[in-house]
């Protein structure tokens, strides 16, 4: 009991300073990085042609309203190149109507998958090499753009000297769950890859979103394009850290009113899809077990022992190390709240969600479970009708 009685408080001291300075991060501006918004948005002035690249596959439901907010650009110099990734419904169809009414938009059929390629880097390798502009903007068909995302990113980047930006979305968020699990789920995220490390061009954190990376031509060819990550499930993180390497300058903001998208509509859907952006984003197996860890200790341990003191001190226990832990732990979970208050505010949440915090966190450790299980080779992922597993191709689909 002495250990115990020693052991606990320390732990809680130790995890109440990481949490401070979680707090002071949060809200600063230069560890969170730069939002850009239609008030922020620099005059440098015109910057030439704009290749947008929309890798689709079995988009039906998406493509068409995505192209709408394209085509509604500000920007005077835009092509927009729909690559068509094998659908096997009317993606095809929808986006070569739109062709039809609009010269500045054009379809690239994908047939076959290459040997050594996953879909969605060779989807937009395609795209990219059909581009004529000198800025090339890559984003997913689900999801809406403001009239001034475009103009937004090239400004930026142009007044910045920057050579590629991606931005974190606001995401469209429907029901209980995606409210409630979303925004933890992208915390992880945000602690390990902050926006104000990415940002530092001595650091090596690198990260990128695929919904929106903005590119110079010149940093793309740079790189190699996406052949340099053609066997990467996670292509866009890849890709951030392959800029970095070539001595590139990579920079994240936040996209307050740029675009938004629906990332996951079921808790299924995001248990696939955040352990596969997770496997992808801290890919050794080591270092999945370090973010595990974490997750549990800097999340979860300090509602239990808030839980364990307090039922302690309501059934008469009175000793100071239970009177310490309790302390300790209430304050630590109200600088949880302050932080995670901050998450659900940027991306727009229901903040009365946070209420089931500690559920939250147990669904993220299940994702990131999943996550270990793919990094250790054990199951493959399948997303957009292709399975992979090991990095390799083990059953064709689409991107």
């Amino acid at each position: 009991m002495t250990v115990l009685a020693t052991l606990v408080p320390v732990l809680l001291g130790l995890i109440l300073v990481v949490w401070v300075v979680r707090v002071a991060t949060v809200y600063s501006d230069r560890a969170r990085g730069p939002i850009l918004s239609a008030d922020t948005i620099p005059d440098v002035g015109p910057q030439g042609l704009v290749s947008v690249i929309v890798p689709a596959k079995d988009e039906e439901a998406n493509i068409e309203a995505a192209l709408e907010t394209l085509q509604a650009q500000d920007w005077p110099d835009l092509e927009i190149i729909v690559v068509d990734d094998r659908s096997t419904d009317a993606t095809a169809a929808i986006a070569r109507g739109v062709a039809e009414r609009d010269d500045r938009v054009r379809v690239v059929q994908v047939t076959d998958l290459p040997e050594g390629w996953f879909g969605k880097p060779h989807a937009m390798q395609v795209g990219a090499a059909e581009a004529r502009g000198a800025w090339l903007l890559f984003v997913d068909a689900d999801c809406r753009q403001a009239p001034h995302s475009v103009r937004a990113g090239v400004h930026f980047l142009a007044d910045t000297g920057g050579d590629v930006l991606s931005l974190w979305p606001v995401l469209e968020m429907h029901g209980f769950w995606e409210n409630t699990v979303q925004p933890v789920a992208g915390s992880v995220l945000a602690a390990w890859f902050r926006p104000g490390r990415v940002n530092d061009p001595d650091r090596r954190t690198a990260f990128a979103n695929g919904q929106y990376i903005l590119m110079r031509r010149e940093a793309y060819d740079a790189v190699g394009g996406y052949a340099a990550v053609r066997n990467e499930m996670v292509e866009d993180i890849a890709m951030a850290r392959c800029v970095k390497r070539v001595g590139r300058r990579l920079l994240n903001a936040v996209g307050r009113d740029l675009f938004t998208t629906r990332m996951y509509d079921s808790l299924g859907a995001m248990y696939r899809g955040w352990a596969r952006i997770y496997s992808g984003g801290f890919k050794r197996p080591g270092l999945l077990l370090a973010v595990m860890a974490a997750t549990c200790t800097f999340t979860l341990v300090p509602y239990v022992a808030l839980a364990g003191s307090a039922g302690a001190v309501a059934a008469g226990m009175r000793e100071g190390w239970i009177l310490a832990t309790l302390g300790l732990s209430a304050v630590v979970v109200v600088c949880v709240l302050i932080t995670m208050r901050r998450f659900f505010q940027l991306g727009r949440a229901n903040p009365w969600c946070l209420v089931f915090y500690p559920m939250a966190v147990v669904l993220v450790l299940a994702f990131e479970a999943g996550a270990l299980v793919r990094a250790l080779g054990l199951a493959g992922v399948t997303w957009r009708g292709t399975t992979y597993k090991a990095g390799r191709v083990a059953g064709k689909g689409g991107a």
